[in-house]
């Protein structure tokens, strides 16, 4: 039986994959420190995504993309990290 209305949603913040990236500045591997939009309000990580997506700079849902921020430990870079959504 299929939904009637399939959702997407990340696979990294549903725990299916893991973000895997070197650095680019010194090759050691970064972390992942979550959603970007979590980032930016205390009650970010409690609202619904798609209302974070468009109150805070995403307003086109159709790209299905989730913003992560990783950064090296060793060397202090960041950066974000577009993640494709999948089918839930």
């Amino acid at each position: 039986m299929t939904a009637a209305n399939p959702s997407k949603g990340c696979p990294v913040c549903n725990g299916f994959e893991g973000l895997n990236m070197l650095c680019p500045q010194c090759g050691e591997m970064m972390e992942d420190r979550g959603r970007f939009l979590d980032l930016l309000a205390d009650y970010s990580p409690y609202r619904p995504i798609d209302d974070l997506k468009r109150t805070d700079g995403y307003p086109d849902l159709d790209t299905h993309q989730c913003p992560h921020t990783l950064y090296c430990r060793n060397c202090g870079h960041d950066q974000l990290m577009m993640v494709a959504e999948i089918l839930l």
